[in-house]
């Protein structure tokens, strides 16, 4: 081949064109990233939801063991000191009954969101919390009446666990939504963080005197958290396939769908959309008329399946063993050498900076491998954490290995399970289903959730750390299910996994 001047020319100007092409799409990257500032902070005032929730971990367990709420609430007192104290049954009662009151919020509350709008039923699920945190605040000794005000605080937090995933998914841009949904998971541990800070605080502050302000704090700290969610709120619009789905409202759809993809109405991301809603509302409507009220559970393609996984997920989510720690880490730790509320600070924090973590992998790895990667992971740590705990324990080298176990244990749910969990089952269902598929899921995930909180003070009393292995195994088995039943969901859209589903031989 000759190499001519004019060649030359060629090439050189084919080459200044590529130049042109590679900067001109690069900078419409950064274009459109700094577009989507807007829609990204919408997502995570929305992501607030899950900090109430984990305000409510964080807090609680610490709570339950200051001296000064077991001498306003004790029912049983020592004839020595004249110190009270409530029995580990009722401790484990008041710390469980919030996750049967959230299980049962996310079955009934959450349904406002269904008839009304996403918002309106988180709203109303913030006045319930409200209301739980004046009932408990406001009493006398009574504990009967705190834990009445446990339950109305339930009912909210459960509805609005139900609620802010599915709005998060329906809002956030495609090629981002599982690092939005998972930021609910975000901030549920910086609720936890920001609960055993405070705990520990309110504790060294009033630990002398028993002052009640030691754990009222906490708690009325509560309607700050709920102010800010509802704040946030009033400038994210509503969910465009609701709109849709639900009110036929197409112009209002577009403007929710251009506001939060950051693009404009006539842009075709957002008439592909529209249409591709349109026209599968028009399906579905065609559909309903052959189904029946327990589609959700029996209806095509699979979502009977579907709602096993759904349900299997997020109940392994609890059966990890994670709240395990975050309930009882004051009680856990107590025998070790260090302060228990700066242990549980420790753990919290490395639980808040791992999830920043979760957010990438969610995205990079997919939502399948994270599960199984996670699952196995989590079981060496937890049967290394209940080995030591049981036959190596009364030393400084034990309480180095259980606690460093637990830290890494903390990394693998964080950038796993933890925000992988509320990402997959938001994307299992179709529209039709989709509350009251997530709000089931959820019921269990509450459920196990309840019934741990409840039993871990009365089972590890008797048989200490060999209680991890319990947890262990349940993670083993995550970890089975994880490579046999779950699909792969990333960056497929609603008809993509109904398509996936169709195609399946069982």
């Amino acid at each position: 081949m000759s190499y001519s001047p004019g060649n030359r020319v060629v090439e050189s100007s084919n080459l200044n064109s590529t130049k042109r092409v590679g900067t001109s799409a690069f900078s419409e990257s950064i274009r459109e990233r700094r577009a989507l500032k807007l829609p990204i902070m919408l997502c995570c005032s929305v992501s607030f939801g899950g900090f109430i929730f984990g305000w409510d971990v964080g807090t609680i367990g610490g709570i339950t063991n200051m001296d000064s709420f077991n001498q306003h609430f004790g029912t049983i007192r020592n004839p020595f000191t004249g110190a009270r104290r409530l029995p580990d049954t009722l401790i484990g009662l008041i710390v469980s009954i919030f996750n049967v009151s959230c299980a049962i919020g996310g079955l009934t509350l959450a349904k406002a969101g269904d008839y009304k709008g996403r918002k309106f039923g988180i709203y109303v699920a913030l006045v319930v919390y409200c209301a739980g945190l004046v009932i408990a605040l406001t009493n006398d000794t009574n504990w009967i009446q705190f834990l009445f005000g446990r339950i109305f605080a339930g009912l909210g937090v459960g509805s609005t666990a139900v609620l802010v995933p599915i709005y998060l998914s329906e809002i956030s841009p495609l090629r981002i939504r599982g690092a939005m949904v998972g930021s609910y998971q975000l901030l549920i541990t910086l609720g936890i963080l920001t609960g055993n800070v405070t705990n520990y605080g309110c504790n060294q502050m009033f630990f002398n005197d028993l002052s009640n302000m030691a754990w009222q704090f906490p708690i009325s700290l509560g309607f700050l958290w709920a102010l800010i969610i509802a704040v946030g709120l009033t400038f994210t619009p509503e969910s465009a396939p609701f709109l849709i789905s639900r009110r036929n409202a197409i112009t209002e759809a577009k403007e929710s769908f251009a506001k939060m993809n950051a693009v404009s109405t006539s842009d075709y991301r957002t008439t592909d959309f529209i249409e591709r809603s349109v026209r599968e509302r028009y399906i579905r409507k065609k559909e309903a008329k052959n189904q029946d009220i327990f589609e959700w559970a029996r209806g095509k393609p699979m979502l009977g399946v579907r709602l096993l996984i759904g349900i299997s997920v997020m109940s392994f989510q609890q059966l990890s063993g994670i709240n395990y720690f975050f309930y009882y880490g004051t009680t856990i730790f107590e025998r070790t050498s260090m302060d228990p509320y700066a242990v549980t600070m420790i753990l919290s924090s490395v639980n808040f900076i791992a999830t920043f973590g979760g957010l990438y992998t969610v995205e990079a790895f997919g939502r399948r491998t994270c599960l199984l990667a996670g699952s196995i992971g989590m079981f060496c740590c937890m049967l290394i954490f209940a080995s030591v705990g049981n036959f190596a324990m009364n030393s400084d080298a034990a309480y180095a290995v259980m606690i460093t176990s637990t830290c890494v244990y903390l990394i693998f749910f964080a950038t796993t399970l933890g925000p992988v969990t509320f990402a997959l089952v938001s994307e299992l269902f179709p529209m039709r289903t989709k509350a009251t598929s997530m709000a089931v899921c959820t019921s269990f995930n509450w459920m196990f959730n309840f019934l741990i909180s409840f039993l871990t003070p009365i089972i590890a009393s008797r048989i200490g750390f060999l209680y991890g292995y319990f947890f262990a195994g349940c993670l083993l088995v995550s970890a089975i299910f994880a490579w046999v039943m779950v699909p792969e969901t990333k960056n497929m859209t609603e008809t993509d996994i109904d398509a996936l589903y169709y195609t399946m031989n069982w």
